[in-house]
């Protein structure tokens, strides 16, 4: 066996272990979505019989959303830029050129175009952070069971969080691209 052929099979063990770890990461969160969606649905009731249904009813559109998110994550991840199977240190140097707003290396400069496009084609989650944070309201307001108002706190935390960070990022890819390119 060359080291070529070694190198190829050492690549396809690892993806498999990767496809594997996926489906398990898939299937805690599928589980773990319909456990507490079922506790915030019971409110405290004791009943097994309406847990169980409200286990059900929670793991079905769960089940749905995982199918979905690794059919169209394969997808996703086949058309991903060059920048994103780069080495750590190569995305550090991206990240750098992105936040200094340019890039002395002309190869660097071409990726981190790539990646300021990328960011800026995905502006869209923005507005999905703000939607899932303000359909969290109600809950927040309406509820008495301190369970259900604690989870939204969190989750509207979480998601003014995620939508700071992927702004703060959109802002830089905006600055790096409307500056000029690096000439060779």
């Amino acid at each position: 066996m060359t080291t070529g052929e070694r190198v190829a099979a050492d690549g396809q063990v690892t993806q498999g272990r990767h496809r594997r770890s996926t489906y398990v990461v898939a299937a805690v969160v599928v589980v773990a979505t319909a456990a507490m969606g079922s506790a915030a649905m019971v409110d405290g009731e004791t009943g097994g019989s309406d847990l169980l249904a409200a286990f059900g009813l929670i793991l079905i559109p769960s089940l749905v959303g995982a199918v979905v998110a690794l059919v169209f994550g394969r997808r996703l991840i086949r058309r991903m830029p060059r920048t994103a199977g780069a080495d750590p240190a190569t995305r550090r140097r991206i990240t750098q050129a992105l936040r200094d707003g340019s890039a002395d290396d002309p190869r660097l400069d071409a990726l981190a175009r790539t990646e300021a496009r990328l960011r800026v084609g995905q502006r869209w989650l923005l507005l999905l952070f703000a939607v899932v944070a303000l359909i969290q309201v109600p809950a927040l307001v309406n509820t008495v069971n301190p369970f259900t108002r604690g989870l939204a706190v969190v989750l509207i935390l979480l998601m003014m969080g995620a939508a700071w960070y992927r702004w703060r990022g959109l802002r830089e890819a905006r600055r790096y691209l409307a500056g000029p390119p690096s000439q060779p």
